[in-house]
């Protein structure tokens, strides 16, 4: 077992020795019955997410798609495909079915995990996991659980591919790697910790991805919404008594611009 300031691989950063027992997340997909996971628990359903994985035949160096909303199990499975030695590809799932089906071929896609919403709009032979589904191709039955011996990436090993907006043409696949990021992550290692972040902007965006992965490295609990409206920002900052919150400018204009939000 690693952490944060010792692991070479993004996925494994959880400090359980001194956090496990804390919540790291309270998923709000459920506003009326949020669902709160401790950092032990999402440790453990990232190891089961990563054996799972590597026992439907993936290999370390592959890539994995991820197309959907914010929720828990997104980042369950994006830290799983990243212990398992596989290359996490989230993609905007507001992108059109052509962008989609584009980057699933461009980065040579393996398997996608999606929520039911999207799965319906696919149109690629790529073999589909469903976080809403029954049956064999669900998340839940893809979870593997016990322990895991994660992978040790090297300097150069790519922990995630993400893809810019195609604002000069199609998206681009930007390589970013275990070391660089967890470089990142060190140099702001404590700047969160005890605190309580609210993340609604999307999980495919840096900002929301990398925001929560330095929460947990820090110890620090995330309020996560399924995506931002103004109305639920606003609510969630006082249901939750955030003390911490993260945004993108257009976010803050929109709340600000809502006089009954002021």
């Amino acid at each position: 077992m690693m952490d944060a300031a010792r692991t070479t691989n993004l996925g494994n950063i959880f400090d359980l020795a001194a956090a496990g027992e804390r919540n790291a997340l309270i998923d709000c997909r459920k506003w009326d019955n949020p669902r709160k996971y401790t950092h032990g628990e999402l440790h453990a359903q990232a190891n089961a997410c990563a054996r799972g994985l590597i026992a439907r035949g993936l290999e370390p160096g592959q890539s994995v798609a991820l197309l959907s909303a914010n929720r828990a199990e997104f980042m369950i499975a994006f830290m799983g495909i990243l212990r398992a030695g596989l290359i996490a590809v989230p993609i905007n799932h507001k992108f059109s079915a052509e962008i989609i089906t584009f980057i699933l071929a461009d980065a040579d896609i393996r398997l996608t995990i999606c929520d039911a919403e999207r799965a319906s709009a696919l149109r690629s032979e790529v073999q589909v996991v469903s976080f809403d589904a029954d049956g064999d191709n669900s998340f839940d039955a893809l979870l593997k659980p016990g322990p895991f011996d994660v992978y040790e990436a090297s300097e150069t090993d790519v922990a995630m591919v993400l893809y810019t907006s195609g604002s000069t043409g199609r998206p681009k696949g930007v390589p970013l790697t275990h070391s660089g990021h967890l470089w990142a992550l060190r140099s702001r290692l404590g700047a969160f910790d005890k605190h309580r972040l609210l993340v609604a902007a999307p999980l495919y965006h840096m900002n929301a991805l990398c925001v929560s992965l330095v929460a947990w490295g820090s110890k620090a609990q995330i309020i996560l919404l399924p995506e931002f409206t103004a109305e639920t920002y606003i609510a969630a900052i006082d249901r939750f008594q955030c003390t911490w919150i993260t945004s993108v400018s257009t976010m803050l204009a929109m709340v600000f611009a809502d006089p009954s939000l002021t």
